[in-house]
């Protein structure tokens, strides 16, 4: 065998070599991959069911805030109402005064009826807004009114037949009939 012979075989072994390893680096390669296609699926995957779970989280938040401040509204206004709808029930000439709660004013509404006089009074005692129904004159009973609205402040104007409520909560207006006379 010849010099040439020898190095054309010496050539064709290493090529084979190359070619065999290159295919087989290849294979190993594209094995490789796949896994790390699968591993990035996977992350992927992962990702989105966390930011999904936390989107979820901050939605339930916000949910829950919006429904605790509706709720607190709800009931502002409810007692707000109350007030003034007691008023209103009571409007009559000379049937709003103004009385000597244990704190403060007190918003007395009398209420005239062939039994007698009767006295709503409404003033502030502990913290809380408070409507008491007794008969006229007596004294005020605090442990047996009912709370209407817990607030720190309560305060009553009477002005060109407008009485204007104020609590923590708002300010309330009523016109009174009464004065156009129509109680």
């Amino acid at each position: 065998m010849s010099y040439l012979e020898r190095q054309d075989a010496r050539d064709a072994q290493f090529m084979d070599a190359v070619q065999g390893g290159l295919t087989s680096a290849i294979e190993r390669g594209s094995g490789r991959t796949h896994e790390y296609g699968r591993v990035f699926t996977a992350l992927l995957f992962a990702l989105f069911v966390i930011t999904l779970l936390l989107a979820i989280m901050a939605g339930t938040r916000v949910y829950s805030a919006l429904s605790d401040m509706r709720t607190q509204t709800d009931d502002d206004r409810l007692a707000m109402g109350l007030l003034v709808n007691s008023v209103r029930a009571d409007d009559a000439i000379d049937a709003v005064s103004v009385g000597a709660g244990p704190e403060g004013p007190a918003l007395v509404l009398t209420e005239r009826l062939n039994s007698g006089s009767y006295e709503t009074r409404i003033y502030l005692y502990q913290g809380q807004v408070v409507q008491e129904y007794s008969v006229a004159g007596t004294p005020y009973t605090p442990d047996k009114a009912t709370p209407v609205v817990r607030t720190d402040t309560f305060t009553f104007t009477y002005s060109d037949g407008l009485l204007s409520i104020v609590t923590d909560e708002g300010t309330a207006d009523v016109a009174l009939r009464s004065v156009r006379g129509g109680a």
